[in-house]
């Protein structure tokens, strides 16, 4: 379904799911499982350097960071003290990300902690686990963009807390993972700088960004990651949660594949908050609206949603659909990744009944499973006159199970009427298509019909099958 700009959601569970569960408890016994459950150039200051947060920082299993070793040597930055003082500024900041960037990439730890301001405090554990997701993460070409001084970006309560050398820039964070999903992601970072005798450091890095902010996962939670053969799984859960997620998701790319074929990456990122709420602050949408919702694609992070998107679980929903379920909705989410869905003007009715068609294919599920509640309402009242639009598919439509169900019905209606290589057709000169004039003519150009004919021949198509 469409949502808020640039994500579509993607996918529901609400009612549909308990149905779902309890046919599938009968058909498929024993499969559906509840789950519990961030060159380098450096100057030696003269006289005496403030030591770095590297010294007193803990490390992950309580011992005073570095284990074993000595306090890692201190190079900092000396902060220029003439010339005008935007200039100045963002060359010590400049200098500084070099430096972070730098220690990112050969994954010196002790390098980066090394620029954090000693007088930070809980900010120095923040920078840790922020530089630990990212080699979790496996990230490659680091870059910092140049700084763009904010001189109003800190809060009285903020200066008094850092003193009267602080300041904030903007600063965009690019990076690429190792392997798989290899075009950027993208953030921006509120930096907060200071001088320490001469020597500068950085502060903070979302300065004025609250929790209710859209920050990325990596920033705002210290994460656990899993590498499968065909996906990265990255989230707060514990790891046999994300290593049992990961081999789902390896399981939705072969079978996304058999479908759509092999011309795309192959690959998935999944990324598990913690919750709900934090969930949707991630996509940029509002407080409870995905509550129907068991996963987002979703290309918020990536500056071009053209080649690049990943997959966002609603845990709230996501754990509680079982093995079968999330294999359904990984490889719903997978398909949208693979036809790069979410800058797509296609209707949604076909974006999400073929990504629906995809999902099941393969799950052994009949169509009164599948399409449940929209084939009860047909035996009621009959096929309706019109396939969804794009208002029915939002996450808190009352009649939102019956909108995919229905989409999924014509999809299914296309590779039974022709076959799934015409469906797979239609979908792809239909994602070509910019008018509803060139829609018309795809109808006529892939099928041999135009759009009313196929939604009358849909309509007999869900009025026999909901006799079956």
């Amino acid at each position: 379904m469409i949502g808020d700009s640039p994500q579509r959601v993607r996918r529901r569970a609400a009612r549909r799911r308990r149905f779902v569960g309890q046919a599938l408890a009968v058909l498929v016994a024993g499969v559906l499982l509840v789950s519990g459950a961030f060159a380098s150039a450096v100057a030696v200051a003269t006289g005496s350097a403030v030591p770095s947060a590297a010294g007193a920082l803990m490390n992950s299993v309580g011992a005073p960071y570095p284990a074993g070793g000595s306090i890692p040597e201190v190079r900092p930055t000396v902060a220029a003290r003439g010339g005008h003082l935007t200039a100045q500024r963002v060359a010590v900041a400049g200098e500084l990300l070099a430096r972070q960037s730098a220690a990112i990439r050969a994954n010196d730890r002790r390098a980066y902690l090394a620029t954090v301001d000693p007088r930070a405090g809980s900010y120095a554990a923040t920078a840790a686990d922020l530089f630990d997701n990212l080699q979790r993460m496996r990230v490659r070409q680091v870059r910092f963009g140049t700084p763009v001084v904010d001189s109003r970006g800190l809060t009285p309560a903020r200066r008094a807390a850092l003193g009267p050398s602080a300041w904030v820039a903007s600063v965009e964070l690019s990076f690429r993972l190792a392997s798989g999903d290899t075009q950027p992601w993208r953030t921006t970072l509120r930096m907060a700088f200071v001088d320490r005798d001469g020597v500068g450091y950085v502060a903070g890095d979302r300065e004025g960004q609250g929790t209710d902010s859209s920050l990325p996962l990596w920033m705002t939670e210290r994460i656990e990651v899993v590498h499968g053969e065909h996906s990265m799984v990255a989230g707060s859960g514990h790891l046999d949660q994300l290593r049992r997620f990961a081999r789902t998701a390896d399981l939705a790319v072969r079978r996304v594949s058999e479908v759509w074929g092999s011309s795309w990456d192959q690959y998935i990122v999944v990324l598990v908050p913690p919750s709900q709420a934090q969930m949707e602050r991630l996509i940029g949408v509002g407080s409870h609206t995905q509550t129907a919702v068991a996963a987002v694609t979703t290309s918020v992070g990536r500056p071009d949603p053209a080649l690049a998107s990943h997959i966002v679980v609603n845990p709230h929903t996501f754990d509680r659909i079982g093995s079968l379920g999330r294999l359904v909705v990984l490889t719903h989410e997978a398909t949208h990744v693979a036809a790069h869905a979410t800058v797509s003007g296609m209707p949604v009715w076909l974006s999400e009944g073929f990504a629906d068609y995809v999902g099941f294919h393969r799950s052994g599920l009949p169509a009164e499973v599948i399409a449940h509640e929209f084939l009860s309402d047909v035996r009621r009242r009959g096929p309706p006159d019109a396939l969804p639009g794009g208002t029915e598919f939002d996450p808190r439509a009352r009649a939102l199970d019956e909108a995919y169900e229905s989409a999924w019905t014509a999809c299914r209606y296309i590779a039974q009427r022709w076959d799934r290589a015409k469906l797979l057709r239609f979908y792809v000169a239909m994602d070509g298509a910019r008018t509803k004039v060139d829609q018309e003519r795809v109808y006529r150009r892939v099928l041999g019909t135009s759009s009313e004919r196929f939604v009358q021949g849909w309509r007999a198509y869900v009025r026999e099958r909901s006799d079956d």
